[in-house]
């Protein structure tokens, strides 16, 4: 062999080696956010259809990984209709409700770690944890709270509340839950429209306080003692347009009430204390304080529904979920703070209506 073609040879495996390098470094610096910054989006799907999704998204890179539970179970469908959805260290769970289920993940890979159904005529609804091994789940039909043991698999209390319970939140051994009436429908019935708190220790209903028609988020404010309900608007009153409530944590004395259209996707900054929600096609934010109410980012397109909101306070991200017209894939829709003002940077193809939006900073 001449010089010339050793000289060519090594030069040819030095660069072999400098791309495997390259690519080895590429690989290790990509952003690990299994741990936080990342974004979890519940898309319910459509009733009957078996479609519900998640999408698990990058908060840092805006990769999005759709379908993250079935892509990583195989023949594993989340069910009909989820409906909510927590995260506990490294388990998030998802309350599907026509499906009568439980479900619980590894949110690092997607990968199921249980399931839990409940009996016929059930309706689970949306879930409190309460530490690692207990949740408060609500039944829409059965006017209830389960207690329920992930490790057991098993209900260890069904405790009364109101009508069509909805949000339920924890603190401190209580469980606090927004009894609907659900809608129209119930709305007469006792107990409808009203927050029950539930003492973990005798497992019972200790207080009930009448809140406005329609109750169905709960937010709590813990740094300030604070409960935010948002309630909807009933068909059958015509005045009515929905709003939020401001009630004391230690003695459910209302504070304040603010008229406002069909509140939804409640969100909380914790170091300010403002609250962040969706209303009437608008992100607004209110000062709880000041009482000021600010448009921050306007649905432009009246064909399209904005069914989900989030709030980033880390990134200085807001995220929405686009329905569209409720029947196709939506969007997750993410804008970013530039000066004061909220633009749209990216707009990422999701699920059908996407309608929780879990975020882990």
């Amino acid at each position: 062999m001449n010089t010339k073609l050793k000289i060519y040879l090594v030069l040819f495996v030095i660069a072999l080696l400098s791309c495997s390098e390259n690519t080895n470094n590429i690989i290790t610096d990509k952003p690990d956010t299994t741990n936080s910054n990342f974004a979890l989006i519940l898309c319910e799907g459509l009733w009957g259809y078996n479609n519900s999704t998640i999408s698990k998204l990058n908060l840092m890179n805006f990769e999005v990984e759709n379908d993250f539970t079935s892509r990583n179970n195989k023949n594993f469908k989340i069910g009909d209709i989820g409906n909510d959805i927590a995260l506990k260290g490294d388990t998030f769970f998802v309350v599907v409700t026509t499906s009568k289920a439980l479900e619980y993940f590894n949110v690092r890979d997607g990968k199921l770690i249980d399931y839990i159904t409940f009996g016929e005529n059930s309706a689970p609804r949306h879930i409190a944890v309460i530490n690692d091994s207990v949740v408060g789940i609500t039944d829409l039909y059965k006017d209830c709270v389960y207690i329920l043991n992930i490790r057991s698999k098993k209900i260890e209390k069904v405790i009364p509340v109101g009508p069509a319970p909805e949000f339920v939140e924890y603190h401190k051994g209580m469980l606090y839950v927004a009894n609907s009436g659900y809608g129209d429908y119930r709305a007469k019935e006792p107990k409808a429209g009203t927050l029950s708190v539930v003492d973990l220790k005798s497992m019972q209903e200790v207080s009930n306080v009448y809140l406005a028609p329609n109750p169905i988020e709960i937010v709590l404010d813990t740094n300030r003692g604070k409960i935010f309900v948002s309630y909807n608007h009933l068909p059958s009153l015509k005045d009515s347009v929905g709003g939020i409530i401001m009630l004391d944590l230690k003695n459910l004395i209302r504070l304040k009430q603010w008229n406002i259209q069909s509140p939804r996707s409640l969100n909380l900054d914790f170091s300010t204390g403002d609250l962040y929600f969706l209303s009437n096609g608008k992100v607004m934010k209110l000062n709880v304080e000041t009482d000021e109410l600010i448009d921050l980012v306007i649905n432009t397109k009246g064909n399209e529904v904005w069914y989900s909101f989030g709030l980033d306070t880390k990134n200085k991200y807001i995220l929405i979920g686009n329905a569209k017209n409720y029947t196709v894939e939506g969007d997750l829709l993410i804008f970013e703070k530039v000066n004061s003002i909220f633009r749209l940077v990216k707009t990422i193809p999701v699920g059908v209506n996407p309608s929780e939006i879990l975020i882990k900073n």
